[in-house]
């Protein structure tokens, strides 16, 4: 008799807890006296206002959950190859940076040795326009490589995390 009446409960424990677990949750939002919201099992003590909220449990899909899962395939598939072209992409860059401070270096020494006086840029004391022409030239130069360097830099800032 006990063993039957045993078995019989632990059949119904089963039973519930099942239904239980395939039914419904309830979970409760408390709303604190500061504006905090929080959610548990139980309503939190002190709670300016407590909600009762009925969660639905729902059966998995398998097709759902294959199609989730393929998906989540693709796109870990797509993350990867633009970490990999942005990876190349910062490679690229970091030559291009690098080209470019040698060319603005040069840029720089071209624009100090193009100071000196050359044979007729001179009529007394006077330098003449070509002199100028040519320091324009020369600044116009640096400050074109600057700029590429600047755009090589930002674009390399832009890409790193």
């Amino acid at each position: 008799m006990m063993s039957a009446l045993r078995h019989a409960l632990l059949s119904w424990l089963a039973v519930a807890a099942a239904g239980a677990w395939a039914g419904e949750r309830i979970v409760y939002r408390s709303q604190m006296p500061d504006g905090r919201v929080l959610y548990g099992d139980a309503p939190v003590s002190g709670a300016k206002q407590s909600t009762r909220l009925r969660i639905e449990r729902h059966a998995a899909n398998p097709q759902r959950e294959e199609a989730a899962q393929r998906a989540l395939a693709l796109t870990r598939a797509q993350i990867l190859r633009d970490a990999d072209a942005r990876a190349a992409r910062l490679r690229q860059l970091d030559n291009l940076a690098s080209d470019a401070y040698e060319a603005v270096r040069q840029a720089q020494e071209q624009r100090e040795a193009g100071r000196n006086v050359m044979e007729g840029e001179r009529q007394g004391r006077r330098l003449v326009l070509s002199y100028w022409d040519r320091q324009r030239e020369l600044e116009n130069r640096l400050r074109t490589v600057q700029q590429q360097l600047e755009r090589i830099l930002s674009e390399r800032a832009a890409l790193q995390y």
